[in-house]
């Protein structure tokens, strides 16, 4: 949960629409206004700007002026050599701990920081962002767009086999091209191959298997893609130029730092509490419900998935009964009739509760909304139940009741993984580096990361990326 922004999507909403028609536990994306049509290369610019602007609230930037400084100065040496020079590009670091990498229209390219922790060296990163950047140059979005634009409705499922399998062949052309684009700018064009592998390891570790491409996949099969890489790789020439990072230790020591996994700045979960260090408070969600976090929000499911608790950010305000009519006059005419309303003591804090029930085409929901001010900003806890909300009025009561600070030994118990970077000692194993270093990582985990094998012995001095979990050190104290 962002401690920064209020929440983009309206709370009643997104019980509506987990409860009325979402399996996975997880909320949907909120609704968007229609993308405005490709056409032009000013109408990629248009759309790559409201795209930048949505990732920048839904995922979240790095905050780390240096690496995404370091990253910039990479995708600019590129992008100086890239198929059309109609874009200006900027690329940025995005706060997901999934390897990952993508681009908008217009010249906006993001590369994760789960991405950069995998990589290890300037070569594989200038390969993606080669790759991300000919998606911009050769306007993929747009040819993906035209063969869907102006077929009536009941064409467009038909032709989302089309889509896949363009898709597909867009994903070659810029692992192509891109390997050109790097080699062209100095790098490596076997980059993109071994980074690749190392993806292709990491599926492997998550999935107990090589991912197999589905009909609507957009993407080949990455054990294809390595393939292919490596064996053009081989047919490239190109003359090697010094890199941004004067050596691959430069480049490791730049990654020492990131966060592994979820930081802590956006809460952890404990069991069935979740805790903010940044915000300084606690919540107890119901024993047993899956509790989720996102940058928007943070809530439970209940094991049926037929109630679900959230506590977003509505924003500034000092009186919560205040906040609850500025909330309501958006809900109510989205279907919510309030049946009771009064005000509540939350702690030493005041708040404000409203019960209601809300009408869906495929099921009625109750609902109980609860707001808490504390220090000028107002939480709001939404409580949805498929039906009447009175089976888990508990519930509902209890969660908002259990809003407090941090205790000093909460505090203490928060911590994170972060990314070190250690010298091995001459001839030492992952098993004896890990052992060592206190690393986090198992030893399958810890071979991919680094691009070797597991039984892998290191020269003195030789760099070995590491998981290390520490206390966590909120700026707020």
């Amino acid at each position: 949960m962002d401690r920064l922004r209020p929440p983009l999507r309206v709370g009643l909403l997104l019980g509506i629409w987990l409860l009325a028609g979402c399996g996975s536990g997880r909320p949907p994306p909120p609704p968007r206004e229609p993308e405005p049509v490709l056409h032009t290369e000013a109408q990629d610019r248009q759309a790559g700007e409201k795209g930048a602007t949505e990732v920048a609230a839904e995922i979240g930037l790095l905050e780390d002026p240096a690496l995404n400084a370091y990253v910039s100065q990479i995708g600019q040496r590129l992008a100086r050599n890239a198929p059309s020079g109609r874009f200006q590009y900027s690329f940025q670091v995005v706060d997901q701990d999934a390897p990952n990498a993508f681009a908008l229209p217009g010249g906006f390219v993001f590369v994760s920081r789960g991405l950069l922790a995998l990589s290890n060296s300037e070569d594989e990163l200038a390969n993606v962002l080669g790759h991300e950047i000919v998606h911009v140059a050769r306007r993929h979005a747009a040819g993906r767009q035209s063969i869907l634009r102006d077929l009536p409705a009941i064409f467009q499922y038909i032709a989302m086999g089309q889509v896949a399998a363009y898709s597909r062949d867009q994903e070659r052309e810029s692992d192509r091209l891109g390997q050109g684009l790097a080699a062209v700018s100095g790098y490596d064009p076997a980059g993109l191959a071994s980074f690749l592998r190392d993806l292709e390891y990491t599926e492997r570790l998550r999935l107990g298997f090589s991912r197999v491409p589905g009909f609507f996949d957009t993407h080949p099969a990455t054990s294809e893609r390595v393939a292919a890489a490596g064996a053009r790789a081989r047919t490239i020439r190109w003359t090697p130029q010094p890199g941004v990072a004067r050596t691959r230790e430069d480049y490791l020591r730049r990654l020492d730092g990131l966060v592994i996994g979820t930081g802590a700045t956006e809460g952890v979960v404990q069991r069935d509490r979740f805790l903010h260090p940044e915000m300084d408070f606690s919540l107890r969600f119901p024993a047993g419900w899956d509790v989720i976090n996102t940058r928007q929000a943070v809530g439970a499911v209940s094991p049926r998935r037929d109630a679900q608790v959230v506590l977003e950010l509505q924003g500034s305000g000092s009186d919560p009964e205040q906040a609850s009519v500025e909330f309501l006059e958006k809900a109510e005419s989205q279907g919510l009739r309030v049946e009771r309303s009064m005000p509540v003591r939350i702690g030493e804090f005041p708040g404000f509760r409203v019960e209601g029930r809300a009408s869906t085409p495929l099921a009625p929901l109750g609902v109980h909304l609860t707001w808490i001010v504390r220090d000028g900003t107002v939480y709001r806890i939404t409580g949805v139940a498929v039906g009447s909300a009175g089976r888990l009025e508990g519930v509902f009561h209890s969660v908002p009741r259990s809003f407090r600070p941090l205790t000093p030994r909460e505090r203490r118990s928060i911590r994170e993984t972060r990314l070190r970077i250690v010298p091995a000692g001459e001839g030492e194993s992952l098993a004896e580096i890990s052992r060592r270093s206190g690393n986090a990582w198992d030893i399958q985990q810890t071979a991919v990361v680094n691009g070797v094998f597991a039984d892998a012995r290191f020269r003195q001095g030789e760099l070995v990326k590491v998981a290390i979990s520490q206390p966590y050190r909120s700026s707020q104290r």
